[in-house]
């Protein structure tokens, strides 16, 4: 019985370390939301906001933004122009609708760390570049837990075990006029001890530009997602299904530097459905400040640009525990 109420504790947790509600479906570590932190400060909204390497972790279809993130729109040059700031045009801005320049390899690397509030951490780590005519991404995310405790029926300590989740991704993105979609093909693996897990599944979405101001995103995460005990002699020999979830959003963009983000959240062995606001704001070319609320728990951080590196920052309210999550990330685009 002590194996089965270790067991039984470790899946207690493992369903608190996404989040609490995820309790009803299996493989929930995937759900945390710790890639990237200007989508953790921004109310967990990256299924509409996401543009760059963390896409392939909240929504694979906003890598095709990376495509044109580097370059003036006409608008942009057209406005420039007017104001005499010829200077500020560059060569490839001038280029950017052509299709030769759209095919210049690039690459955009990424990394976020997090300390999770009861003694739990989360990585991300990904590339993404482009692919023909759209940018395939690969990337890994975990999240682990040392020294849980496990109890006998009597409740005394029969010792300690460690946990940690995975998922690898190799995503594919392309776009067509204002629609974007992507695809991510994803491998699970779990270890709750000594026991093991390994699965599969996918991630879909797409982004499209309503209108230039508008943008509408929808991803369907865990498609098809399962886990099989690898090496668990408590557990029978089959398969474990999830429960997908899926996440739709829309956020409002102005010139004046301001992005509004609204989402909402349904995990389908729930009833209950989640939402995300998150707000960013550009003080200047080089610093963005953003805020938001998931579900009522408040978050807040920055984005601090440099050249080609984006270094952000992110303080969550923590859903479990009540204290404070951190996340740091580092983006470089080259």
């Amino acid at each position: 019985m002590k194996l089965k109420i270790s067991a039984f504790i470790l899946l207690l947790f493992i369903a608190a370390a996404g989040y609490a509600e995820n309790a009803g479906s299996r493989g929930s570590y995937t759900r945390g939301g710790w890639a990237g932190a200007e989508y953790a400060a921004a109310g967990m909204t990256g299924e509409v906001l996401a543009d760059d390497v963390f896409s392939i972790y909240w929504n694979p279809a906003g890598l095709t933004e990376l495509r044109v993130r580097k370059k003036l729109t006409e608008s942009q040059i057209t406005e420039k122009a007017k104001q005499g700031n010829i200077d500020d045009i560059t060569e490839e801005d001038l280029l950017n609708f052509s299709e030769s320049d759209a095919n210049r390899l690039f690459f955009n690397i990424g990394a976020s760390y997090t300390k999770l509030d009861i003694e739990r951490e989360a990585g991300f780590a990904g590339c993404a570049f482009n692919f023909f005519k759209g940018v395939i991404g690969t990337g890994l995310y975990s999240i682990t837990s040392s020294d849980i405790e496990t109890r006998d029926d009597n409740g005394a300590l029969t010792g300690t075990q460690n946990y940690s989740g995975s998922e690898g991704f190799l995503s594919y993105a392309i776009q067509w006029n204002i629609i974007s979609f992507g695809v991510s093909v994803k491998g699970y693996y779990e270890s709750i001890g000594e026991s093991t897990y390994s699965g599969a599944g996918a991630d879909a979405g797409f982004q499209i530009f309503l209108l230039p101001f508008i943008k509408l995103g929808v991803m369907v995460r865990d498609a098809g997602g399962f886990l099989q005990p690898q090496d668990a002699t408590d557990s029978e020999n089959r398969y474990d299904f999830f429960s997908p979830q899926i996440k739709t959003g829309i956020a409002f963009l102005s010139d004046a530097g301001v992005k509004i983000a609204l989402s909402g959240s349904k995990k389908l062995e729930q009833s209950e459905f989640e939402y995300g606001v998150g707000v960013e704001y550009d003080i200047s070319e080089f610093l963005t400040m953003t805020m938001g609320l998931a579900d009522n728990y408040f978050s807040a951080g920055f984005i601090l640009k440099v050249m080609d590196m984006d270094l952000s920052y992110a303080i969550n309210y923590d859903k479990i525990d009540f204290g404070y999550n951190n996340t740091v990330s580092l983006a470089l685009l080259f």
